[in-house]
Order: C-alpha cells, then structure tokens, then sequence
C-alpha cells in the first residue's frame, strides 16, 4: 500500500508511507529552488516517489492535508492573489477577504460544498498526470498539523494542539490522542489567528511576513518588555478560554491604525519583547487550560506558531506539563507528512529522524566534482581532518546521505564551525549573505548535553531537531560563547547514539581535539534560498559563500587557503 500525502499551498512537498511505514518526505522548494515554494508539488511527487523506485500508477491513495486551501475561488484568481499579495502584503484587504471567505464556509455548512469542489478538480489533475489507480482524498488542514504531532510522538495517551494563522477556516484546535485514535475536543476560527497578529508586527517592523518571524523572537533578547506595550498587545491578543480572543480581527489588520501607530514610540527591540511576552502568555494559558481540562500532562503541538523557539521553551518549563513534542516541520510544509501518516493509521511512536529525502551516490557526487573541476581527497579518517579544521577556524560545509525534511538543517545539509568565537555571527553571517538576530545554534552529542543545557529532559525528543531553547549551563557558556544568545539561552540539536554517525564522529573528533562539546550547525543555503539538495547546490552554495572546505559523502574538498 501506497499512501501519498501532499501539501498543495505556500510551502508545498509530498510524503509517502508506504506498507505501513514512513519512507520518504521532500519539500518542493528544495527541488524547485524557489524559498517556501507553492507550486504544486510535482517535483516533490517525483522525489518521494523515485526514492522507493514507484511510478504514479503504483499509488493507492492521494490524500491532501487541507480540504479548501487553496480554495476553488482561488485557484481562478491565482494571478490576482499572489500579484496583491506582493504589493500590498500581509495588510491587503483581498487577503482578509479570503480570511473571511473561509470562516464564513464554516459557519454556514457550505465547507462540504467546497471541499467535493476541491476533490474533483484534484481527482482530474492527479489522473491526468496518470495516478490511474489512487483515490484522492482530501483532509482538514489541522486535522493534518494534528496527525503529524500525534503520531511522531511516544505518548498512547498525549494532549495535541494546533496553533496556526489559519487553514480551512480555522486557527486552533485542540485534540486527545487515545491508542492511536485522534479525538477532536475543540476548534476555533481563523478570526482568532495568533500567527497573523505576529506576521503583522514582523511586517510593522520592517521583515518580510511569514519569513522573518524569526528574527523578531531574536530581536526580543535585546531589551525589556515595556509593561504599557506588553498591556497594548494583550488588548488586541489574549487567552480567553477555551482558546483566544476575536475582537476588533480587522483592526489588526490595519497598518496605520492607532494599535500599529502606537509602536512607533518604541524601539524595534521593545516591540518584539512585548509581542514575544504577550505571546507567550496567551499560549502558555491555552496550554494550562487543556491539560487542565483533559488531564492529559504529555503534550505534542503542531502548526506555524511553534517555530517559536522561545514560546517552545516556556511550554516545556510549565509545571503542569510533564513532556513536550514539537513536531519538526510544524508549519504548513509539514502537511503532507501529516495527512499520509494520519490515512495510514500509523501508531504513535518516537519520530525515528527527518532524514528523509533524496539521497545521492558515490558515482553521482564524483560526476558533479568532477564537472565542477574541484580535486576532491579521500581521507582515511574524515572525521579527524573535518575537526582539524574546524580546530582551525576554518568553516565547513558537509553534504551528506539524505536530505533533511522541514525547515531545520540537521548535520546532512549542514555549515560547521568552531563555537569558540563570539564574533562568528558577524563574519559568518556576511558570507552567508544573512541578517539575523538569533545566533547560530549548537549542536552537541547527548552524553554532554546535561551540563550544557538545563531542563532538557522534558522536551528531549523535540531537541534532537532544534525546536526548543534552552538556558545554558556556565559551562556552555564559557566553552561556546559563539551560540549563547544575549539572553543566555541557545537552541540545540542533540544527536543521540546511533544517529547519523558520520556526523557524531566529527563532533567526537572535534571534542577530543579541542576539548569543546559543541559545534555550530547552521543551514547551507545562500540568504533566502531553500537548503542545499543536490551535490550540484551543494558546490554552487559553496563556491559561492567561499567557505574553507566542503565534505561531500566521503570526499573533502579544500581551498589552497584553507590547507
């Protein structure tokens, strides 16, 4: 059995289970090269699908992980969409409209009629491709989020919330997981959306919405919270249970009304610290009320505003939570991995690793070496020669076995360098290309992970993919000041036995070099490009960062300057 799961929206990919197990997962971006790729995801289709050697026809089942998004009407007015989208960005009306549209399917019954719409003209484009033998399915969108963070945790029994800008016309929903059945307990409309509040700062700001959230969680480290802007904020977003607050959502969306033109008295760092505060609270209280609610303390959530790092950390401090999963690829790129696992039924158990897109061999990195005239050694102990340079300063790119799947390089598409430098986020940033807030993250193997972290046990499973901060030890911090944030927190990958050994082995080797229990793993990718899939990215993106050195499978290649 076959099962294919697609996301067809702003950050399309595919998925596939197949008999029962999860084989593969790419997003469309990586093949296309386009950053948050929403084009329909036939790159991604062909990817998953070449990696277990199937063709359409061998498909049984289609199933997409939103049931209207995006909707029929949409889909003839793509041109008009994404044209005003572009000039009048997260404040155009046309986008509250389509907010509107959607909830207002919701409340009145017409979301079936959208949906049998939604499926047949999906059915048609899927047969005409030629799956000749699947049957399209269409899934609610946080249904979707659901599944993915349901069935990639441990937990029988396990509390899921949903926390999106929106899909299908919602914004939030709660779940118990139950011996691998999903109940629904709740679910609020897109009117509350807590992802669109903070999109529209990001862009009151001066960011790019929907791409640089990010770097207002970092850009909140810089200064404190001032109390009156924090009380501003709670007035336009709070929890007010079951869930958050619906009042004045168009007031929200405009640039130039008394609620933005208050933030001009503020610096940009005050206004991300009192919308960073403002958010937590509101999550956090939405949290406390479902486990209170449902006695259910194991927590897994799901949806684009847990790419929060810091909100994450609050979650997993709380007292009332016991563990907390944050699925991976918690944005919308993460639908498709959540409808094929959600239609096959799988089992909750502990996500074995996001390494699951295109892999390429020996013979195709050394045709691509080649044509790019770079002499490549084999060392006889690669993972030695990869710490001596790190040792050195030097910056190492390493591309790997399979891709990673979501939004987080994980030692396969990877920038290594010394952690030991304070200075590194300048300097490597500008070779990069990038403009960031947030340091670079450390990645560490798990038997040093304890007196480097605090409170790591409660969200263990989460930091083997570098979803949650946590406040570092004095020994981090003295030993890796290059990937301690200001605020004296750090974002960890931690990689356990048995993970990726060739990775692990430069963290040893580099360890036993230096003494130093941390790298820094950044992803490798030029500024607004998606990570790096192919070799044939991989030594473009190098070329151009002009790194020291590059590890492709088991070749090194080094610049005459790095020797």
């Amino acid at each position: 059995m076959l099962i294919l799961g697609l996301a067809d929206n702003h950050d399309a990919g595919a998925a596939l289970v197949q008999d029962g197990r999860l084989v593969a997962a790419c997003g469309q971006e990586r093949v296309d090269r386009v950053k948050n790729s929403g084009a329909f995801p036939w790159g991604a289709i062909d990817a998953v699908l070449d990696q277990v050697g199937a063709r359409y026809r061998d498909v049984d089942r289609v199933v997409f992980g939103t049931a209207f998004t995006p909707s029929w009407l949409l889909r003839r007015f793509p041109d008009l969409h994404h044209r005003r989208k572009a000039e009048g960005g997260q404040f155009d009306p046309l986008l509250n409209l389509y907010v509107a549209y959607q909830v207002g399917l919701r409340r009145t019954g017409l979301y079936q009629l959208e949906v049998t719409a939604n499926q047949r003209l999906l059915a048609a484009r899927m047969l005409e491709r030629g799956f000749t033998s699947a049957n399209v399915e269409l899934m609610d969108h946080h249904e979707a989020h659901a599944h993915a963070a349901y069935r990639s945790q441990p937990h029988p029994t396990c509390l899921v919330l949903t926390v999106d800008a929106m899909g299908d016309g919602l914004s939030c929903t709660a779940s118990v997981g139950t011996v691998g059945q999903l109940n629904r307990e709740w679910a609020q409309s897109g009117f509350a959306a807590v992802n669109t509040y903070y999109s529209r700062v990001t862009e009151v700001l001066g960011f790019k919405p929907n791409r640089h959230e990010g770097k207002i969680t970092g850009l909140a480290a810089y200064a404190p919270a001032p109390p009156e802007l924090v009380e501003h904020f709670g007035r336009q977003l709070r929890f007010v249970g079951p869930g958050f607050n619906r009042e004045n959502y168009l007031q929200r969306q405009a640039p130039d009304d008394n609620f933005y033109g208050r933030l001009k008295d503020f610096s940009r760092e005050q206004v991300a610290a009192a919308l960073q505060v403002n958010l937590e609270r509101a999550v956090t209280a939405l949290v406390r009320y479902w486990v209170d609610r449902t006695g259910v303390r194991d927590v897994a959530v799901c949806g684009g505003v847990f790419a929060n790092v810091k909100l994450n950390q609050r979650i997993a401090q709380m007292e009332e939570v016991d563990s907390l999963w944050v699925f991976p690829n918690m944005g919308d790129g993460g639908l498709a991995m959540g409808a094929a696992m959600g239609a096959a039924g799988l089992p909750p158990h502990a996500l074995e690793g996001m390494t699951l897109g295109p892999a390429y061999t020996r013979t195709q990195i050394s045709r691509e070496l080649h044509i790019a005239k770079l002499p490549a050694a084999r060392p006889s102990d690669l993972a030695d020669r990869v710490a001596a340079l790190l040792a050195d300063g030097k910056v190492v790119a390493r591309f790997d076995g399979a891709m990673e799947f979501g939004p987080r390089a994980l030692g396969n598409r990877t920038v290594l360098v010394s952690p030991t430098d304070p200075s590194v986020n300048d300097w490597l940033n500008q070779r990069l290309q990038r403009s960031e807030f947030m340091p670079f993250a450390p990645v560490v193997l798990a038997e040093d992970a304890p007196r480097l972290f605090k409170g790591v046990e409660k969200a263990a499973q989460s930091a083997r993919f570098m979803t949650v901060c946590f406040d570092c030890t004095d020994a981090m911090k003295r030993l890796a000041p290059g990937c301690v944030h200001v605020d004296g927190t750090a974002r960890p990958q931690i990689v356990h036995p048995g993970e990726n050994p060739g990775y692990a082995a430069i963290l040893r080797a580099f360890r036993d070099r230096t003494g130093v229990p941390a790298l820094i793993n950044t992803s490798f990718n030029m500024h607004e490009e998606p990570i790096v899939c192919s070799p044939y990215d991989a030594i473009r993106a190098w070329k151009q960062a002009k790194l020291d050195a590059l590890v492709v499978g088991e070749f090194l290649v080094e610049r005459e300057e790095a020797r």
